[in-house]
């Protein structure tokens, strides 16, 4: 299981040189993409580790704290099954 944090990561696209570090050797999650000739960062995927910022030579990198807080789960099961409830699914333990 992953966590995410409460930050996601933001690319400058008038700083950034295209070197494509961040994209090709540094996410974890495959969350930076090439979109129309710059990078983008996909924030549902972004964990918020900031392992891209460190190795960006231009530093146009940032992260930025996400629109919504993410509360720590008390109980995971309960979560879990609030989480498939909403999908339509029902746990049984």
């Amino acid at each position: 299981m992953l966590a995410k944090s409460n930050f996601v990561a933001q690319i400058d696209k008038q700083g950034c040189s295209l070197c494509g570090i961040c994209k090709d050797e540094r996410c974890p999650m495959e969350a930076i993409v090439e979109e129309d000739g710059s990078y983008k960062v996909l924030s549902d995927r972004c964990i918020g580790c900031g392992v891209c910022t460190i190795t960006c030579p231009t530093e146009s990198i940032t992260m930025r704290a996400r629109p919504e807080r993410m509360e720590p789960v008390a109980d995971l099961l309960e979560w879990n099954a609030k989480r498939a409830a909403s999908r339509g699914i029902e746990l049984k333990y």
